[in-house]
């Protein structure tokens, strides 16, 4: 019968033993909110994206603002040919012809210049949106690491077993 005291005594220790360290780990979890703070990463991850969104339908904007702005120089371009076709017909037609070349060679260039300008300047806005983008976003990534060391143990540990899994 001793053993058997000795069983029984061994289970009720190791059963309370396994409630108070139960207790402790619900304890800890409640107390370090580790949910929440993956909501709130989860929160200001979107945050950032919607930040980056907005940057970049700023800089459509803009560029339509200026796409606006250069067909008005169209404008101008056509009012200057049709002012050049008036004098041109006081001169002569011999006059007129060379003239009427030269204000289409202008107009194609003017043309493939402003095209040029255009393309220069939606890719220069497109790429600081995105490098501004990118910015907010490492930042945010790096503020949150330092904030959380788990959550960085986490990653690398999560980068350690996708390296683990590749098959050379």
């Amino acid at each position: 019968m001793e053993m058997n005291a000795v069983i029984d005594y061994i289970a009720r220790t190791n059963l309370f033993n396994f409630i108070i360290f139960a207790g402790i780990i619900i304890f800890l979890v409640k107390k370090l909110k580790v949910n929440a703070k993956m909501e709130n990463a989860a929160v200001e991850i979107n945050k950032t994206i919607e930040n980056s969104e907005a940057a970049k339908s700023e800089s459509e904007t803009k560029l339509s603002a200026i796409e606006e702005s250069m067909m008005h120089l169209e404008e101008e371009v056509e009012s200057i040919i049709a002012e050049s076709d008036e004098r041109a017909e006081l001169v002569g037609s011999k006059i007129i012809d060379g003239a009427k070349q030269a204000v289409l060679v202008v107009k194609d260039n003017t043309e493939k210049a402003l095209e040029n300008s255009r393309m220069l300047l939606k890719n220069d806005l497109i790429r600081r949106a995105s490098l501004a983008s990118v910015e907010i976003a490492k930042a945010h990534i790096l503020e949150e690491l330092s904030r959380n060391a788990d959550l960085h143990d986490k990653l690398i540990e999560e980068s350690i077993n996708a390296i683990e899994g590749v098959e050379l």
